[in-house]
């Protein structure tokens, strides 16, 4: 995953960099007529590149981690969800769900350095599209 955005904050070597965030239909809001807004993101990335306040910056992320995290977020409890629904019934559907939300944010500061995007380059005039 490669993503251009400005610094908006640093702190020791980790930049908050606000990114447009992409839509359903690519970009072409108009042409879909789905009434989409654009909206800023807010990403925190290691900064070992010193990057300021203002920079436009490109951020970047293994998309191997992207996809492994979105899946943990995403997939994992909405299947434990289901499978506790058809084990126990609407109790086991609640603890399928809530489980994994906590097993998730208990090993959040673990994971955190791991799924994190780097800030690998920091873009001059020139060089914006």
């Amino acid at each position: 995953m490669d993503k251009t955005g400005t610094v908006i904050q640093t702190d020791n070597n980790t930049a908050v960099v606000e990114i447009m965030r992409a839509n359903a239909c690519g970009e072409n809001c108009v042409m879909c007529k789905a009434a989409c807004t654009t909206t800023h993101q807010t990403v925190n990335a290691n900064n070992e590149i010193k990057a300021t306040v203002g920079d436009m910056v490109r951020i970047e992320m293994s998309d191997k981690n992207v996809l492994l995290a979105a899946f943990f977020v995403y997939i994992v409890p909405v299947f434990t969800l289901i499978t506790g629904y058809i084990l126990i019934g609407w109790s086991g559907a609640v603890i399928g769900f809530v489980i994994p939300l906590l097993i998730l944010k208990s090993l959040d500061k673990r994971l955190t350095k791991r799924y994190t995007a780097t800030v690998t380059k920091i873009i001059r005039g020139s060089e914006r599209i």
